[in-house]
């Protein structure tokens, strides 16, 4: 009747995965250790780092075959892996839920102390960096000394994000990259947003792309899409809509990427062009008619 003092405190309840505090917080006062942990991040242990991990992962040239979204890991370091990154087992199991439950049931990563992550090599590197320093600022914020991810490094943390459920680095990915979304990344954030169901971020980056399409289909990023993803942003477009011309929106002042539902003097400008096309086909159907008419 009385139960059972600390019966909470069972060998069941340890044995569950605890979210990492940085998770469930926003912010966090504790920069200055990730400032200390960053040191001795993918450092070798004979230099006296002590780290006791390695991870591998794709080389950055195989973009195609990944975010694909389908592996989260891979038991056997493929031919063309990446040069190995050292970590530290200990910072990976508190940061990364995934990896401390991989260790915890003595998967091969346990006996191997060696474990491949099927994603570029940038992206890999940034986020584990991450995973030491709670951060994906850009340099311009944080010590310059420091590397900071690209754009398009967060762009594949978004992905890993969504496959390892960690929503803190989540929300910083989708923060940083609505913020600095730009012509030469918007088919990349689209295709990544894409396949971390990402709609809000989607959304944006299709927005972007449909508004400046022309330079954005002539970017790297655009080129390095798959087939499936051309054809998924392509449907982005109304059912209604259509490529206008840049004289045309130069007569309608929208050529800085204004909206043209706000512009008020649209329709007259298209009426204008219009009337303007009609009257020059008129003046040739005279000239023509003049023409044979000299002939006869």
């Amino acid at each position: 009747k009385l139960g059972l003092l600390g019966n909470k405190l069972t060998l069941e309840s340890r044995s569950v995965q605890q979210t990492p505090t940085s998770d469930s917080r926003v912010s966090s006062h504790l920069s200055a250790i990730g400032a200390d942990l960053a040191r001795t991040f993918d450092v070798p242990p004979e230099q006296g780092s002590g780290a006791d991990f390695i991870i591998t992962a794709n080389p950055d040239d195989d973009y195609d075959q990944d975010y694909d979204g389908d592996s989260v890991r891979s038991h056997e370091k493929p031919a063309n892996a990446s040069q190995p990154i050292h970590v530290h087992r200990f910072i990976l199991s508190a940061r990364w839920p995934h990896f401390a439950r991989l260790y915890s049931a003595q998967m091969s990563e346990f006996h191997t102390k060696k474990m491949h992550i099927p994603e570029p090599y940038a992206a890999v590197r940034a986020f584990l960096y991450y995973l030491y320093t709670d951060s994906i600022a850009p340099s311009s914020i944080t010590n310059s000394a420091s590397p900071s991810p690209s754009l398009e490094d967060v762009a594949g943390m978004l992905v890993m994000s969504n496959i390892y459920d960690m929503p803190r680095l989540h929300h910083l990915c989708v923060a940083r990259l609505v913020r600095e979304l730009d012509i030469q990344h918007a088919a990349l954030i689209f295709d990544c947003a894409s396949i971390a169901q990402e709609t809000w971020l989607k959304r944006r980056a299709a927005s972007f792309c449909m508004t400046h399409w022309g330079r954005v289909v002539r970017t790297e990023g655009f080129r390095r899409l798959s087939r499936a993803a051309m054809l998924e942003l392509c449907e982005e477009v109304d059912t209604e809509g259509r490529v206008v011309g840049g004289d045309e929106l130069e007569a309608v002042g929208a050529l800085g990427g204004a909206r043209l539902s706000t512009l008020s003097n649209w329709p007259e400008g298209r009426k204008r062009r219009m009337n303007s096309e009609s009257g020059l086909m008129e003046e040739i159907a005279d000239e023509d008619e003049e023409e044979g008419m000299e002939v006869n």
